[in-house]
């Protein structure tokens, strides 16, 4: 997934104040993330806080309120000409990890001046923008320059902006790529809903049923035994169709299956890449239905969540179905299409200047189904997650 980073850096880690701060812009197609990365000791006074006392469990969440109160409204930001109201996402105490960039600091007890804070604010975007522009506040206390660095992944430049050129505008040339909903096969005519079966197979029951009343009161005895006679036939007729309704599958090839599971877990994923809960409902409503819906939100919203960078979300740009077998659905789950599936989906996080990739495995069992003209997801068993190997990209901040 294409994504594009403003990044504002601040020299290294150092104790002089030219190391105190570090943030970043982070663009995709439904979101836009502003994040900060402060030395607690360089900013602490300005907050009101004591620069020298520990970070400990009893403080800890005092001084994150503090620092993310201070912080919003700092750096605003437009996109396309409108002031963008950005929500606290979350705020952290964290320390450098080799392999991940920034992680959550969980010592009980941290000294003041190794302590880093990092906080991130965030919006939803209907659609790629195609102009932001940021006006940069935060600055070394020396009002010297900051070295900010723009651009996709694997092309930035870098610039340096100061307090009296403290405007950076992005313009959007292409370098956004918006995902879309897969296309999934068509239901097969003969699949009618099983649901619609059975009520056919009632009303013909129905029918049968006025038959022989109406027979009974019918004088003639040949007459009456036509009558009794197509009756009874109905009534078996109807049996037989609300058996089948029960019993009947749709009618799909092995490489059908594999396509319709394929698209139906890629949409289920795609919707992930809003913000806006009501966003990802909406997209997976078009996958799956019923109690499944808020089952599957849940879970995977859950294995998206990188609990050790404080709940950065995955964003899955690749899936391979490794396996996807036919199998008898199971009882009570009549008429649907059973399958085993085992995949691999491919997701990188980005945040505070660092991208990573990361790489999970599942086996679940599948149940789908018509409805309504349309394959729905209507029963998911996840078998097994497993976290395979991953690689690591720094981003601009050292």
């Amino acid at each position: 997934m294409a994504w594009l980073v403003f990044g504002f850096c601040v020299m290294g880690w150092t104790q002089g104040e030219r190391g105190a701060v570090q943030g970043y812009v982070s663009i995709e197609p439904f979101e836009l993330r502003k994040e900060f990365v402060l030395r607690f000791d360089a900013v602490a006074e300005e907050m009101g806080l004591e620069k020298s006392a520990p970070i400990s469990e009893q403080n800890r969440s005092k001084f994150e309120e503090a620092i993310g109160s201070f912080l919003t409204g700092k750096c605003p930001i437009q996109i396309d000409g409108r002031l963008a109201e950005m929500e606290l996402d979350r705020v952290h105490f964290v320390r450098p990890d080799p392999e991940k960039g920034l992680v959550v600091d969980d010592r009980t007890s941290i000294p003041a001046e190794e302590a880093l804070v990092g906080v991130v604010f965030a919006t939803p975007l209907e659609k790629p923008p195609e102009q932001v522009e940021i006006r940069w506040e935060v600055f070394p206390s020396d009002g010297s320059e900051a070295v900010v660095e723009a651009g996709v992944r694997g092309q930035r430049s870098a610039r340096k902006l100061t307090p009296e050129n403290d405007v950076l505008l992005w313009e959007n040339e292409g370098g956004l790529v918006v995902p879309e909903l897969l296309a999934l096969p068509s239901v097969p005519s003969e699949s009618v809903d099983p649901a619609a079966r059975r009520m056919f197979g009632f009303g013909l029951v129905a029918v049968g049923t006025l038959a022989l009343l109406m027979a009974s009161r019918w004088r003639g005895r040949r007459r009456r035994a036509i009558l009794v006679t197509g009756g009874i036939t109905l009534v078996i007729a109807a049996g037989v169709i609300a058996a089948s309704g029960r019993a009947s599958a749709p009618r799909v090839t092995a490489d059908q299956a594999d396509e319709i599971c394929y698209a139906l877990l890629r949409n289920i994923y795609h919707a992930f890449d809003y913000r806006r809960e009501s966003d990802i409902y909406d997209v997976l409503a078009r996958s799956t239905e019923g109690d499944l819906l808020t089952q599957i939100y849940l879970e995977v919203k859950q294995s998206l969540e990188v609990e050790s960078q404080g709940g950065a979300r995955v964003r899955v740009t690749d899936l391979d179905l490794r396996s996807c077998e036919l199998v008898p659905s199971e009882e009570g789950r009549s008429g649907m299409l059973a399958t085993e599936c085992e995949w691999v989906a491919v997701g990188t996080v980005t945040h505070w200047g660092h991208t990573h990739d990361r790489v999970n495995r599942y086996r679940a069992r599948l149940e789908i189904g018509p409805r309504e003209g349309e394959w729905r997801l209507v029963g998911l068993q996840l078998q097994s997650e497993e976290r395979m190997e991953s690689t690591a990209k720094s981003g601009a901040a050292g």
